[in-house]
């Protein structure tokens, strides 16, 4: 093997991957690369099958169990990050989509008839408009004038609450109680249906954006370190182990491949005609973005000599087997 050969060579490989040759090696690359993909149609580049497959694959075994503890400490940097923030709620959100996200989502129709139906014919919805009515009604009854001017002296006892009136009354708690919840019962249908009405009439689109910008206006000023107080380090982390367990038993499910496979599908035939780097350029992706992202961590990275002794072995290694051949 002709060693000083060799030697040359290795060293011409890594000065293009070091210093200054770096950089004109990733400009140029990338450059080449994406001129290369100008006149190559998405479809011919990549085939749908085995792209789908290999997506379905990594959402069925990617993360896997042996990562599952990594969810409560990435749970944990979240919050600290969080609770190191100094922006506010104005910063991360601006007063402009705070509005834009609610009439948009209260535009959606079918959407909301259907959530507003599930909501309001549910027993649990009933059941807290019919507490909210049985205990708004009986303390109107119990503290104000309506009853206080029918009971001898109790006008002055108002005043001192529900307790004191009740004592100047005996029996009067219990009889409205009856009253009370037989009227509840009798009318919880009504109560109901305008409580839809209510709703309705709240999310138009004049309503939607005045409560929207007030929503803003409210909580604009607030540090987004606040988020990191909502919940202590073991909610945090229950809730990060609570999450991966949701997500491993989702992921396997038949429906989740479908949704996914179907994504990707369509997204590639839709785009198979068109070259791949107008495809990339949909999604801010360029030769400038590539090579001014690229460029700078692989320079940063060949600066450690432990790295850039390990490149030259694989160089090394990669060329003798070449030059070998032609060891007389």
């Amino acid at each position: 093997m002709d060693e000083a050969m060799l030697d040359a060579h290795v060293a011409h490989e890594m000065a293009r991957l070091s210093g200054p040759g770096l950089s004109d090696s990733v400009s140029e690359e990338v450059e080449s690369l994406f001129a290369w993909m100008g006149s190559a149609p998405l479809g011919e580049v990549v085939d749908t099958d085995a792209v789908v497959a290999a997506v379905v694959r990594v959402v069925r075994e990617l993360p896997d169990a042996e990562t599952a503890g990594a969810s409560a400490e990435v749970t944990s940097a979240l919050r600290m990050a969080l609770a190191a923030s100094p922006e506010t709620v104005g910063d991360i959100v601006s007063e402009d989509d705070a509005v834009r996200w609610a009439t948009t989502l209260a535009s959606m129709d079918e959407a909301r008839d259907q959530l507003l139906t599930q909501l309001t014919s549910s027993g649990a919805y009933s059941r807290l408009v019919a507490h909210v009515v049985y205990y708004g009604v009986k303390n109107y009854l119990l503290t104000e004038n309506v009853l206080a001017k029918r009971i001898p002296g109790a006008s002055s006892l108002v005043r001192l609450g529900q307790r004191s009136l009740t004592a100047a009354a005996p029996g009067l708690e219990k009889n409205v109680d009856r009253q009370l919840v037989a009227f509840v019962d009798a009318s919880i249908a009504d109560t109901v249906r305008e409580s839809r009405r209510f709703i309705d009439g709240m999310l138009e689109g004049a309503e939607v954006e005045q409560a929207a910008s007030q929503g803003w206006a409210a909580v604009s000023d607030r540090p987004v370190a606040g988020a990191a107080d909502v919940l202590n380090e073991r909610d945090a982390e229950l809730l990060g182990d609570l999450a991966w367990q949701q997500w491993t038993s989702l992921r396997l499910t038949p429906l989740v491949e479908r949704v996914v496979e179907a994504i990707v599908r369509s997204y590639l035939d839709q785009n198979a005609d068109r070259p791949v780097s107008d495809v990339l350029a949909d999604l801010g992706v360029d030769a400038e973005w590539v090579t001014g992202w690229l460029g700078p961590l692989l320079e940063s990275t060949m600066t450690s000599a432990a790295v850039a002794d390990y490149v030259e072995q694989r160089v090394r290694g990669r060329l003798s087997a070449f030059y070998a051949q032609y060891d007389g």
